[in-house]
């Protein structure tokens, strides 16, 4: 059965918690909108915050991370990815919804909502995400969803559909790396159907991977949890970044499992939507391999979102 109540994270901050008893939403009401803990009921945070941006908070305009779960525009951009968003957000329920936003009066050229729809009896959620241009001039961009979790586990992004020459001979999607992207890093192995990605607390530097396929899928094991994430991919669309839907992030403090929609153009008054499906496993060992990830884990997911 859905809850929504009224309740103070980490002893300061104003929240709503959204549970079913199997999982926790934790969504900060002094800032945002974002989500600040995701997690089996009773259990640890599935996402990494940073602490010392939460210390220091002040309704200002300057930028702070937080960490947590948070929805932003791509192209990566100063001037309209990093805008802060230290000020009171709006909130409501609507029957089984709950919808964060961006307040009417803070002053903001972005508005951002997230509508959380969690599963009354599975360790699943959807959400909807939208992202309105509110300036006077049209702005291009992309909706980009990123979760960051906490440190010390893997990351797993699948590769596009493969299969064996001479049938295959035309391309099924694109590998995309930034100017740090060190192939030679030891938290980088890739198997013939999937790419894991270590967390390690000390790299010699950050490391990132964007993947333009046909499906958008991302997983984090750690903690004996595996937390999943899904968005739909439209075909033929404008993706940021070289084309790619999903894209993987890691540096000392955490991993960050992003999901992307179309660039668009989008004229004074328009949004962008997004959607994602987020899932939670228990009892999960680390894999080591594709094989484990195709015996010890696909068929539990599959149990779980069907």
């Amino acid at each position: 059965m859905l809850s929504v109540t009224q309740t103070l994270f980490q002893n300061k901050f104003k929240a709503i918690k959204i549970s079913n008893g199997i999982l926790d939403l934790v969504c900060p009401l002094d800032f945002g909108p974002r989500i600040l803990f995701f997690g089996f009921s009773g259990g640890p945070n599935e996402f990494y915050l940073n602490q010392h941006d939460l210390d220091s908070f002040k309704a200002d305009d300057n930028f702070r991370l937080y960490g947590g779960h948070r929805v932003w525009t791509a192209p990566e951009n100063l001037k309209t990815t990093y805008l802060p968003d230290n000020h009171a957000i709006e909130w409501e329920q609507k029957g089984q919804s709950v919808i964060i936003r961006t307040s009417v009066a803070a002053e903001s050229v972005i508005a951002k909502e997230i509508e959380i729809n969690l599963h009354p009896t599975a360790a699943r959620v959807a959400l909807s995400y939208r992202i309105t241009n509110r300036g006077d001039w049209a702005l291009t961009y992309a909706p980009w969803a990123l979760s960051v979790m906490e440190a010390g586990g893997t990351a797993i992004l699948p590769l596009p559909p493969r299969g064996p020459h001479p049938l295959n001979l035309l391309p099924t999607g694109s590998l995309v790396f930034w100017p740090y992207t060190d192939f030679s890093d030891p938290r980088w192995q890739s198997g013939y159907q999937y790419v894991r990605i270590q967390h390690q607390e000390n790299p010699r530097q950050p490391f990132k991977i964007g993947l333009s396929a046909e499906h958008a899928w991302l997983a984090y094991a750690n903690n004996s949890n595996l937390f999943y994430k899904e968005s739909p991919v439209i075909a033929g669309a404008n993706y940021p970044d070289r084309g790619t839907q999903s894209q993987v992030y890691s540096d000392g403090n955490f991993t960050e499992l992003e999901t992307l929609g179309p660039l668009e153009l989008v004229q004074p008054g328009g949004s962008l939507t997004h959607k994602e499906t987020w899932a939670l496993l228990d009892n999960i060992t680390v894999p080591k391999n594709d094989g484990d990830i195709n015996s010890l884990i696909l068929p539990k997911l599959k149990m779980l979102l069907d």
